[in-house]
């Protein structure tokens, strides 16, 4: 509170010096009758369970005892300044310290001027009009003090109810973010359960039905390879390859949605990753020529693997040529091996090719997606690949970026290094 804003406050009130000299000349019968007025005061205290419950410590009633008294001797004619208007908001605060309710407080000052005015009319029984002009100093001190110690009551509430909101605010908040990141975690939980299902039931199809695909596929193949020989003209001959390689296609179609569904596990065995990655590599060595595609590897530090060799080298061979066909105008592909903390072996495969947005990508290892032309496609490769890195107690994520490229991660279980 300001000089200035002081000064208004008492002139709103009216008290003036006159009302500080009534009240110093009330001083001396105030110390002469605080011990019974304290006395009186505390044993209206204990008519309330509320204030009755907050004098049951001892130390509690003995400050709040000699809290009272001091400030009945404060009355007798203070002069209201910074100090006076402090100790005035102290008592507020310390009201809110102990759990004291404005309706208990504020009732407190009206018990001391009912306590006072038969004391005042005692003291000046020979002058009335000298009691009534010191009642009404007092009442003016009272109403200022009820004032500043009820503005710092309300202040400091605020002040908690702003830090508690704020709290409930940032709480809200991390509620929500986790909220959210669970409802994401839900969402790829299902979407991964959804296609479990399907490759379930791809599994139960596939069991009954590549053996009758694949006997007649096998046939046409047959017959496709001796027409060939026979036949002598360009068309003729370009047509019968075309049957081949449709044949092979179907075939593979076949030998994708078998290594789904088979149940058999092979015996697993150590496997020098390097070596897989090197070989897998020598296969597309002519691809990677005619498609200007540049590689750079770093297999150095590459430790090995309990596992599937055959199946492992099928995972590396998908996610090439997966990383070939987004480079269909040449480009730069980088695999890199090394061992992680922990027993880990990270395998990253990445290229700089077309890359791809987000909705393609949360989509990547779902069956039977793909973005190829028709006919170019079957959107069971990354499936594959997924199932392998699966079966081998492993992970694999895909990151990407539109005309920036993607990365393939793949982290497994590597033999311990002697």
């Amino acid at each position: 509170m300001t000089p200035e804003e002081l000064r208004m406050r008492l002139a709103f009130l009216g008290f003036t010096e006159a009302d500080r000299e009534n009240l110093a000349e009330f001083a001396p019968i105030l110390e002469k009758n605080a011990d019974s007025f304290i006395g009186a005061f505390y044993r209206h205290l204990l008519s309330f369970e509320p204030t009755r419950r907050l004098l049951a410590d001892p130390e509690v009633k003995e400050s709040v005892m000699q809290s009272q008294r001091d400030y009945l001797l404060s009355l007798g004619g203070p002069t209201i300044d910074e100090d006076y208007v402090a100790s005035r908001e102290r008592i507020g605060l310390r009201h809110l310290e102990v759990g004291l309710r404005p309706a208990w407080y504020l009732g407190a000052y009206s018990q001391f001027l009912s306590l006072l005015i038969p004391m005042i009319f005692e003291a000046w029984r020979h002058s009335p009009a000298r009691a009534e002009a010191v009642i009404a100093s007092l009442q003016k001190l009272l109403s200022f003090d009820t004032q500043v110690a009820m503005e710092a009551y309300v202040a400091r509430r605020e002040e908690q109810l702003e830090f508690l909101n704020r709290e409930l605010a940032a709480t809200g908040r991390d509620l929500e973010g986790k909220l959210e990141t669970r409802s994401q975690e839900l969402r790829e939980t299902t979407n991964r359960a959804q296609a479990a299902e399907e490759l379930a039931s791809i599994a139960t199809i596939v069991a009954g039905l590549a053996h009758e695909i694949g006997t007649p596929m096998g046939v046409i193949q047959g017959h496709a390879e001796l027409l060939e020989s026979s036949v002598n003209d360009e068309r003729g001959k370009q047509r019968l390859r075309t049957i081949r390689d449709q044949i092979e296609r179907i075939s593979n179609i076949i030998r994708s949605l078998l290594n789904m569904a088979r149940s058999d596990h092979r015996e697993l065995q150590p496997v020098d990753v390097r070596a897989v990655l090197e070989r897998s590599l020598s296969f597309l060595t002519e691809e990677f020529r005619l498609r200007q595609i540049r590689v750079k590897r770093d297999l150095v530090d590459t430790a090995s693997v309990f596992g599937d060799e055959e199946k492992l080298q099928q995972l590396f061979l998908n996610l090439l040529l997966n990383a070939t066909d987004a480079m269909p105008e040449g480009g730069n592909l980088e695999i890199r091996a090394q061992g992680l903390s922990g027993d880990k072996l990270e395998v990253l495969i990445s290229d700089d090719g077309h890359g791809m947005p987000p909705d393609v990508l949360a989509r990547v290892f779902e069956p039977f997606y793909t973005t190829k032309p028709a006919g170019q496609g079957t959107g069971l490769g990354l499936v594959v690949a997924h199932g392998i890195v699966r079966d081998h107690g492993g992970t694999i994520e895909a990151t990407s970026e539109v005309e920036r490229g993607t990365q393939f991660r793949i982290v497994l279980p590597c033999l311990p290094s002697d």
